[in-house]
């Protein structure tokens, strides 16, 4: 039994709640899997890396994801802020360990093509035609999931791309020192090679309409990104030779030049904004600013997205309003006007910057970028004879969360348009999703994925150099080399590295698992645990009623007793439970070599599934 929290129930003194493992139990310990918005399972291909089995880590790593390869390199990596490892150390490598097996098996077009049939989607790379026809709007990662999906399942899929090349914000929106273009646009020739049907310079709007999408379409899904900059309301920055960030790196990552200053000045602190300032300073820019609004602790930019700013020379500087865009009598911009504030948010939490009287400067510059967010263009909706029954919400197109169903049936949406700027891997998750409902829709189906476990039992004596292993990510250019080029920043594990930080994984599908019938209550295993993650409690500290009763169940089976019609005392002497915090259990196996009547074992869940329906 696993202690989730202490309960406080009026008349009684603290209860445990707990509840009993079942096999989606087991599977949500897999923290990792857990955390992954599409369940691929780091743990799996982790622990098949480490014991050399390549080919196999990576079948694990893309069976979930068509999408693998660049996940592998520049994915958020939730998975990694879920990782059990990081509540005793740092969190595992996951990503970059990912990149070394993505870049094993190959990221060509022909390796990604080969990676289709490891695919876990429904249906097949060979599937029979079912007559019915979806097209989808935008190439970006929700888009061609959509597509990967339901080509699978025999659909035709038209893709209408508004650009020259595939891949959305992966192509047009990551700089190439993070994610070279042709490992994007390999995964959608792989899409395309399943049956995609590509249609390039095709913006919806412009040059075909919703109106005869509909005509011609079963259904359609819209996965049009986030492609305008916000503006900023101050004077002199509605001009043209203001930077607009996003359309910026759409122009600088598709290999195209744009001329800019020495010295710019980049508004934002996000993500965004330091891939317009690191990419400025690969464009030529001698000196490059960041003016924030935000303290440093409130800045929304990955961790090491600062890091790396700061290292290529680019200058934050946090808690600034900007007040006015300068310029000389001819118009050109040669400064930044800014004003310190004292605080972004009132008491409540509100957006609501405070400026400190006194305190306006001027920020020297000959160039200016916008980079304070992003927003839709709804030049979608033109010819369109149904817009007035698409509600857009709060500048988003209104979705439901889980099916990608729009207020209009038969149209879909998913990715940033339908809900906001978020990661790549959580767009892939919303394309699957829409693909289902599209699916259930158009054909009735409910498909439901069928788990299978099984337990086996191990040694406890295990290797610990899994903890005493040293936490190392893959090594750097050096930042007076990347600030020249525009190679990839972060160079790939060695063999001998990826192998290593492997060895780190806790293994959370293995867990200790109690036999009440041979222990002797001589709390050995609570002694030697080294996170004081058990303890034993009598059966009256617990909440036998938590949940759905199952509790007081198995305390009656067990005992062949009605727990209904016993005092408090004589649960107290009845019998005692073993409480396991999952949250601290770092998977050492010392209470079962500790245990001297082998009550305590270390048994490994191994789970497979299939697709039913």
């Amino acid at each position: 039994m696993s202690n989730d929290e202490v309960k406080k129930i009026e008349g009684y003194e603290e209860l445990y709640d707990v509840v009993i493992p079942d096999l989606d139990y087991y599977l949500r310990q897999i923290d990792c899997r857990d955390g992954c918005p599409v369940n691929t399972d780091p743990r799996g291909y982790m622990m098949a890396l480490h014991r050399g089995d390549y080919l196999e880590g990576y079948k694990i790593a893309r069976g979930p994801n068509p999408f693998a390869s660049i996940c592998g390199v520049i994915c958020g990596a939730p998975c990694e802020m879920a990782c059990r490892r990081d509540r005793v150390d740092k969190t595992l490598t996951i990503r970059a360990q990912k990149r070394f097996l993505d870049e094993w098996f190959g990221l060509s077009k022909e390796a990604h093509i080969r990676s289709l049939e490891m695919s876990y989607a429904r249906g097949s790379t060979h599937p029979k035609k079912n007559g019915l026809k979806v097209a989808c709007v935008g190439a970006g990662v929700a888009s061609m999931t959509v597509a990967h999906d339901l080509l699978r399942l025999g659909y035709d899929v038209d893709v209408y791309e508004m650009m020259r090349m595939a891949g959305g914000m992966l192509t047009y929106g990551v700089p190439s020192y993070r994610l070279k273009n042709d490992v994007a646009l390999n995964e959608c020739a792989a899409i395309e090679h399943l049956g995609a049907k590509m249609h390039y310079n095709m913006k919806l709007g412009r040059d075909i309409t919703l109106t005869e999408l509909q005509e011609k379409y079963n259904a359609v899904f819209i996965g049009i990104g986030l492609w305008k900059s916000r503006d900023l309301p101050i004077k002199g920055a509605s001009e043209p030779d203001i930077i607009r960030g996003i359309e910026y790196l759409r122009v600088r990552c598709a290999g195209e030049p744009w001329k800019i200053g020495e010295n710019v000045v980049v508004i934002g602190g996000g993500n965004v904004a330091y891939d317009v300032a690191r990419t400025s300073r690969r464009s030529g820019a001698k000196k490059v600013t960041m003016v924030c609004l935000e303290s440093r602790d409130e800045q929304t930019a990955d961790e090491f997205e600062i890091e790396d700013g700061q290292e290529e020379g680019i200058d934050t500087l946090n808690r600034l309003a900007p007040i006015e865009v300068m310029r000389d009598s001819q118009g050109k911009i040669v400064g930044l006007k800014v004003q310190k504030i004292s605080c972004l948010f009132d008491y409540q939490g509100r957006f609501m910057p405070k400026p400190v009287e006194g305190t306006e400067f001027i920020i020297p510059c000959d160039t200016i970028s916008l980079a304070i967010g992003q927003s839709i263009d709804l030049s979608f909706l033109n010819g369109w004879n149904k817009k007035q029954d698409l509600v857009i919400d709060r500048g988003i197109i209104k979705t439901e969360r889980g099916t990608g169903r729009t207020t209009v049936p038969g149209i879909y949406a998913g990715g940033d348009a339908a809900f906001g700027p978020a990661l790549f891997i959580t767009a892939i998750r919303h394309g699957q999703e829409s693909a289902r409902a599209i699916d259930h829709d158009l054909r009735g189906t409910t498909p439901y994925q069928e788990f299978v476990g099984e337990f086996t039992e191990l040694s406890p004596h295990r290797d610990k150099t899994y903890l005493r292993t040293k936490w190392a990510l893959p090594s750097y250019q050096p930042p007076s080399l990347r600030v020249l080029n525009e190679n990839m920043v972060e160079n790939n594990y060695t063999e001998e590295e990826a192998h290593e930080q492997s060895n780190r994984c806790l293994q959370c599908h293995v867990s200790p698992v109690f036999d009440g019938t041979l222990c002797i209550k001589c709390n050995g295993c609570v002694d030697v645990c080294p996170c004081n993650c058990l303890k034993q409690v009598p059966i009256s500290k617990l909440n036998l009623d938590a949940g759905e009763g199952n509790l007081r169940a198995a305390v009656d089976n067990f005992y062949g007793v009605d727990s209904r019609s016993l005092s408090k005392e004589e649960l107290a002497t009845m019998g005692t439970a073993m409480l396991k915090d999952e949250d601290l259990c770092i998977r050492c196996g010392l209470c079962a070599e500790k245990c001297p009547t082998q009550a305590v074992t270390m048994d490994a869940m191994n789970y497979s599934f299939r697709w039913i329906g």
